[in-house]
């Protein structure tokens, strides 16, 4: 237990706000989540896509020949 701490963070969007470091958090009265959602992009994902269309050839006329 003494080797876990808790480190919340608050006001994110704003100005952050690092409170005091807890202690062996799970003393305390925890609920358990049964659902989570969240969604992962892949690092390259967005400029790999990008680097696609680039090497794409345009429309006719388009494409400078």
């Amino acid at each position: 237990p003494d080797c876990y701490w808790l480190y919340v963070v608050t006001d994110c969007r704003r100005t952050p706000v690092l409170h005091e470091p807890v202690a062996n958090p799970a003393r305390f009265p925890w609920r358990e989540v049964t659902k989570v959602q969240h969604y992962c992009l892949e690092l390259g994902a967005m400029t790999a896509s990008a680097e696609r269309r680039e090497r794409e050839p345009g429309p006719a006329g388009e494409d400078g020949e």
